[in-house]
């Protein structure tokens, strides 16, 4: 008897344990609009560790909002414009896309650099908030094949500035010429063999139906999808991202007043999380 009750105290006790375990971080991100609370994604785990060692360390403290663009996102965390940083910041964190993690509104992610220079798309320490608009299924879809037929474009150029296949090059410009858009449309498509068999596959943008209402009922930024890493999400406090986006800014989308920035950050239980902010983490496989 003393045996069985042992073995259902150890039961009980493990599972108090890995229950206790089981906690994850609230960011919050306070500004003089108001607060706006950030769960980070367990699937991003390098931008999610990155972004905990700036906040916890008081990097992002005094950082400001620099870059507002209404109808598409707000943009903050560069350390590197405080005063009296002595050793600038520049680390790069691979990129972590997910096809479940697409730019709804409210969505965290990595800014980094353009593809000339970062063709990998690292992330650096700055990040954004989408505010984005909505999209009905059928202009998403069209975005996203131009996204693609842009892609095939960019490659194509980048075989021609190599000297390769210059009998494609002067079909499309004979094609141009004949303002024949249709023909230069069909050649690209039918290049497509020569192009990946130079860059490797070129995958096309896909949705799920879910996310396709994701995007007509929330809104969001689609042409930023699987370029830039996601890594978060504003679980409340939309309407801070709002008032931010709707301050008047200069020529380069900065605002005409500092919009300062603390972050903290809180050690909760994944289940009070849940219960206070309705984030529902993914289920263990």
């Amino acid at each position: 008897m003393k045996s069985i009750l042992k073995t259902v105290f150890l039961i009980v006790i493990t599972g108090l344990i890995s229950s206790c375990a089981e906690k994850d971080y609230v960011i919050t991100i306070s500004t003089r609009y108001g607060d706006m609370k950030v769960i980070l994604f367990d699937e991003t785990p390098g931008h999610k560790e990155t972004f905990l060692e700036m906040a916890k360390s008081g990097a992002y403290d005094n950082t400001v909002f620099h870059r507002v663009m209404q109808g598409f996102m707000i943009q903050g965390g560069d350390v590197n414009r405080k005063p009296g940083i002595n050793e600038p910041v520049n680390t790069l964190i691979p990129p972590e896309f997910r096809r479940n993690l697409i730019h709804t509104k409210g969505m965290l992610a990595g800014a980094r650099t353009g593809d000339n220079v970062n063709p990998e798309k690292k992330s650096g320490t700055q990040f954004y908030i989408v505010q984005g608009r909505k999209y009905p299924k059928s202009e998403l879809q069209q975005i996203n094949e131009d996204f693609y037929y842009n892609l095939l474009v960019s490659r194509l150029n980048q075989l021609f500035q190599q000297g390769k296949h210059r009998n494609i090059l002067d079909k499309l410009m004979e094609l141009q010429k004949a303002n024949d858009n249709e023909g230069v449309k069909k050649i690209m498509y039918e290049s497509l063999s020569v192009i990946e068999s130079e860059f490797g596959k070129i995958p096309k943008k896909t949705y799920t139906e879910q996310q396709y209402a994701a995007y007509e009922t929330v809104g969001g930024a689609p042409h930023l999808d699987w370029e830039y890493t996601v890594f978060g999400q504003v679980v409340e406090g939309s309407e801070v991202i709002d008032a931010i986006a709707r301050q008047p800014v200069n020529g380069t989308s900065q605002p005409l007043e500092d919009i300062y920035i603390t972050v903290t950050v809180e050690e909760l239980p994944k289940k009070k999380i849940t219960e206070l902010y309705g984030f529902a983490y993914p289920e263990k496989k």
